[in-house]
């Protein structure tokens, strides 16, 4: 079974596969990109205390430069209200351990592993987390072999010069 498509880059990073000329710029064509934008707005549905921390965030998220773009707003704002929720849930599940109610502790404790998961499945499509970000890195460019002929080449045109 093929693994996933990965992107021409990473391909040609990698040195391990050699394309013809007309298969890269076919490759080339079919990839996907996207313009990188030079903010994301929020989107109007995201409750006012998160939007600050919207923006914060995308803008983390542009610097980074690791291919966010406009289409990634609603995955941010998931991310942000799973988070906030799973705080939340953190705080009512410790005010239950502190009154000893281990029933209630118990459905809190549910609560957040839910939020957890969601904020977690969130970071890990955006790159926030270090595996994540492992896997959207790309090996630096493998050094191409220098040629002896062309190094005697360029050698006689110092001299000339």
């Amino acid at each position: 079974m093929p693994g996933t498509r990965q992107p021409l880059a990473l391909l040609e990073a990698k040195g391990k596969k050699h394309l013809s000329r007309a298969e890269r710029a076919q490759r080339q064509a079919e990839e996907v990109r996207l313009p990188k934008p030079a903010k994301i707005p929020p989107p109007a549905w995201l409750l006012e205390p998160l939007k600050k921390r919207f923006r914060s965030l995308s803008k983390q998220l542009l610097e980074a430069d690791m291919g966010v773009a406009q289409l990634d707003q609603d995955t941010i704002a998931r991310y942000l209200i799973a988070q906030a929720q799973y705080e939340a849930a953190v705080q009512l599940t410790q005010q239950a351990l502190e009154q000893q109610d281990e029933k209630l502790a118990a459905e809190w404790s549910g609560v957040q592993d839910r939020f957890f998961k969601q904020a977690r499945a969130c970071a890990n499509d955006m790159g926030l987390t270090l595996t994540s970000r492992c896997r959207l890195i790309a090996p630096p460019a493998a050094k191409e072999p220098e040629n002896p002929f062309l190094q005697l080449l360029a050698e006689k045109e110092r001299r000339q010069a």
